[in-house]
């Protein structure tokens, strides 16, 4: 069953409900980005409800100083991620291409602008390595503390 139609709405998830929806190897990697965000930004994350046609229901953002890390949507087995990269950090993500799976590289790449802002992409994590990728697009947005 579509996740926007277990949570309309009036009925706002917990975590363990986001959790216990992915399952599988998909929890395991949402819940090591939690340890992630928090260990790295003391980021903390805000569930939000979103009436978008593309991807309708609840969701999960980061923000550390004013970043936004993306908007995380809950899947079976894994989660997509909606994340705009300014252009002026640009250079910055560009830099980093070449540490990219070759998938999150081309949909950067092939990334749209979003608003006149920057370039916009959405994309599934349900690897190790996409996940990796993520984090490292997390800190061309804001270097991490500490690590």
């Amino acid at each position: 069953m579509e996740w926007n139609a277990i949570f309309p709405a009036e009925v706002q998830p917990t975590y363990e409900n986001i959790e216990n929806y992915i399952g599988g190897s998909g929890k395991i990697l949402w819940k090591s980005l939690f340890e992630h965000m928090d260990k790295a930004y003391g980021a903390k994350p805000k569930m939000t409800y979103s009436g978008c046609s593309g991807k309708p229901g609840w969701n999960v953002k980061f923000q550390k100083s004013g970043q936004t890390f993306g908007t995380l949507y809950p899947e079976e087995n894994g989660f997509s991620v909606f994340m705009v990269i300014s252009y002026k950090l640009a250079p910055q993500a560009e830099e980093i291409l070449p540490e990219l799976s070759p998938k999150i590289r081309e949909i950067y790449q092939n990334a749209m602008d979003y608003m006149k802002m920057g370039k916009w992409m959405m994309f599934r994590i349900e690897t190790e390595s996409e996940l990796e990728d993520y984090i490292r697009l997390c800190a061309v947005k804001l270097k991490p503390k500490g690590l």
